[in-house]
């Protein structure tokens, strides 16, 4: 079986790359051969021979995320030679081992869909931020239609589902483009609205667990398998220093302050 898994990693967000790199060959599907799809403008990253560096310079912010599914879609006659597809946020981690059986979504089932961990409070969709509702963006979901909200951290699934994905997402983030709209959650907004009449197979919370200030919980909880390192902890810099706002790393000190009460 090969797998492609595409991480997209720009500016000061390479400082992920190492962590999740090595935790996806040591618990992802291990018995899989996988190679990595690494869209980056870092010159520290180098092609090997399961790495291939695809060269992207970041057009900031927040369109490095919002055109997502046409940086992947870039390299689609290459990703046409793997089995499955996956996309991974640059800042997830892999924790426990996950197995074939349990993550990837059969050909009927086609795609792949993680709850957001905010559902875990038995919230409805309507009561957190989720779907764009501005019906003229092509994310567009109306009241009462969906009831899981899905965190696009992790996309993925059987290659012809995806690459159509990849293709139809693309093309309704132009749309929005030209009409000089954003989604609210850019990328994710898309996603949401496009899986809502498709197959797919859905996954736990547990696959994207949140980043905590507290004790880590995933140190004792068997389930919880992909965690979200916290981009404001002072390890990686903060969220300031990540993005470029600032040239001054968070301190442990500020960081404690910042989560006094947790997040």
């Amino acid at each position: 079986m090969k797998i492609a898994i595409c991480y997209i990693v720009t500016g000061r967000y390479t400082v992920f790359w190492d962590e999740f790199y090595k935790s996806c060959l040591q618990y992802f599907i291990t018995d899989a051969q996988k190679h990595f799809f690494v869209f980056t403008d870092s010159q520290e990253i180098k092609s090997s021979e399961n790495v291939t560096v695809v060269p992207l310079e970041n057009p900031g912010w927040p369109l490095i995320t919002v055109l997502r599914y046409r940086f992947i879609n870039s390299i689609r006659s290459t990703l046409e030679s793997y089995d499955y597809i996956f996309f991974f946020n640059a800042n997830l981690q892999f924790v426990r081992p996950i197995s074939a059986t349990e993550f990837l979504p059969t050909p009927e089932e086609g795609l792949l869909a993680v709850q957001h961990p905010k559902m875990r409070k038995g919230k409805s969709v309507d009561k957190i931020k989720s779907y764009e509702r501005n019906p003229t963006s092509q994310a567009y979901v109306p009241y009462g239609v969906g009831k899981t909200y899905y965190q696009a951290a992790i996309i993925g699934g059987h290659r012809p589902a995806f690459l159509k994905l990849l293709a139809d997402c693309e093309a309704m983030t132009n749309i929005d483009l030209a009409n000089n709209f954003i989604p609210r959650a850019w990328d994710e907004s898309i996603f949401n609205r496009y899986i809502l009449d498709k197959p797919y197979k859905e996954l736990p919370w547990l696959y994207l667990y949140p980043p905590k200030w507290r004790k880590p919980w995933w140190t004792w909880n068997s389930e919880i398998k992909i965690i979200q390192r916290n981009k404001g902890h002072h390890k990686y810099g903060g969220h300031k220093w990540l993005r470029g706002v600032s040239e001054k790393k968070i301190t442990w000190i500020d960081y404690w302050l910042d989560n006094l009460f947790g997040i």
